[in-house]
């Protein structure tokens, strides 16, 4: 007799289980055992862990939970129990890494990250990493104030985001090779996407989203800009979350654009961003993915509650103007482009544009008439012999997705969807243009001076007296 699968309930036994987990104390402490469990028992999850706390070299690790913190010269008993400990050894070598842990909505403490990173400053720790769900700065430190002086402590922050896509992305590679430790992982990534764990939040807008975007159908951003302030910090987040989410889909090393300035000083993405929506009504972020013919851009007005999806890329630069022009149109005219896709030519001549939308370009099926129907700036005026396209702007536009309640989790699944159909699209299917290789320039010919040997007088030479 044999066990038929569907009367067994369903209940298959996993390695890390979820059920009853009853308050926010017990799920960081299942979160924090079961995290420190994998990097001890997944090698290469460990390595990738600790390779990004700094420490290049490979050995023994070894991980260890509720540490209590000995009280510090002058101090009459400790002060703090951080989550947990890593320990790699190597020969002589010992390398060591504090580790504080927080699940859901929990934020890091800025006392309690203090009071830590001071005792392992003082006592030669290695390394201090902190876990939340809230993204790391873009020096890759915790959203938290980090004292510079301790430099000899290097301070790491790892979202929960973060874990989780660089696992999978390790699976998705097939660089597990152990099954039984592939397996391990896989059950850890089960464990944290499931809601009953209680670890991962879910990419969100913030508590003001709603008041902001009621602001902007008002016509006043500037009235709410403190709350606008909070909506940045959370949609920055999402955009550090979709590369890394992007990064696992495509393995491919996608990262947000920032400019030199931003990245030396974190604060000021959240200020040129702040600056931006209240200019000009719009939440952007840009993305870098390797080998594309531009950067992915996405946009929220949140005047129109619309998401623009676009990417700028370089016209050919030889070639008459319809070749120049039918290489963009090319391949986005047989593939499934959205029909409301809107193709722009800007121009070299200055402030002159001309635009139209796949579904009008696809009303014919000339290729030449598809071509001369972007001859035509946005006035109907007719473009000079002489204009030569610059760049080509593909723009997509979507309404804003809605939300759920008070969730604004929903706007954001929402977006980074529109986000994967418009890369697979539209900046998936475009290559950088790439100018003819020079040739190299055949010498010409010329009349032989010497007669051939054919055409040489075979007649002896006449002998001299």
């Amino acid at each position: 007799m044999t066990i038929d699968e569907s009367s067994l309930g369903g209940k298959e036994v996993r390695l890390f289980p979820s059920h009853n987990i009853n308050n926010k104390e017990e799920a960081e402490i299942r979160a924090t055992a079961s995290l420190l469990a994998v990097l001890r028992a997944v090698s290469e999850f460990g390595r990738a862990i600790v390779k990004k706390a700094g420490n290049p070299t490979s050995g023994n690790l070894r991980c260890y939970s509720e540490f209590t913190l000995p009280a510090l010269p002058g101090e009459k008993d400790s002060k703090g129990r951080p989550d947990g400990v890593l320990r790699v050894t190597r020969g002589q070598k010992d390398w060591q890494a504090l580790v504080e842990v927080k699940v859901g909505s929990e934020n890091l403490v800025q006392e309690q990250f203090d009071r830590y990173h001071a005792w392992a400053c003082e006592k030669g720790v290695n390394a201090f990493i902190t876990i939340s769900n809230q993204s790391a700065q873009a020096n890759g430190h915790p959203p938290l104030n980090v004292d510079m002086r301790r430099k000899a402590v290097t301070v790491v922050h790892l979202s929960w985001e973060w874990l989780l896509r660089r696992a999978e992305l390790l699976i998705r590679l097939g660089e597990v090779k152990d099954q039984d430790q592939r397996w391990i992982l896989e059950e850890w990534i089960r464990y944290l996407l499931d809601p009953r764990s209680k670890i991962v939040r879910f990419p969100d807008l913030g508590d003001h989203w709603n008041h902001v975007l009621k602001c902007a159908h008002e016509g006043d951003l500037a009235i709410c800009k403190n709350h606008l302030q909070d909506v940045v910090i959370y949609w920055d987040a999402f955009i550090r979350t979709a590369a890394l989410r992007l990064q696992v889909k495509l393995e491919a090393n996608v990262e947000q654009k920032m400019s030199k300035a931003e990245q030396k000083d974190p604060a000021l993405i959240f200020k040129n961003l702040h600056d931006m929506a209240i200019k000009d009504g719009t939440l952007q972020g840009v993305l870098k993915i390797p080998d594309t013919a531009g950067d992915l851009t996405v946009a929220v007005l949140l005047h129109a509650k619309t998401v623009r999806y676009s990417i700028d890329v370089a016209a050919p630069t030889e070639g008459r103007i319809a070749t120049r022009i039918n290489w963009i149109l090319k391949p986005l005219l047989s593939h499934n482009v959205p029909e409301d896709l809107l193709v722009k030519v800007c121009w070299k001549q200055k402030n002159l544009l001309s635009q139209k939308s796949i579904g009008e370009l696809k009303k014919h099926v000339d290729p030449k008439e598809q071509v001369e129907k972007l001859m035509w700036d946005v006035n109907e005026q007719r473009l000079s012999a002489d204009a030569l396209p610059k760049s080509f702007s593909l723009v997509w536009t979507i309404p804003l997705p809605k939300c759920k309640g008070s969730s604004s989790v929903p706007v954001l699944e929402g977006i980074f969807k529109g986000m994967e159909v418009f890369y697979e699209n539209v900046v998936g299917i475009l290559k950088p243009y790439l100018p003819k290789a020079p040739q190299l320039q055949k010498e010409e010919s010329t009349p032989e001076t010497n007669p051939s040997p054919s055409q040489e007088n075979t007649e002896p030479h006449p002998v001299t007296e």
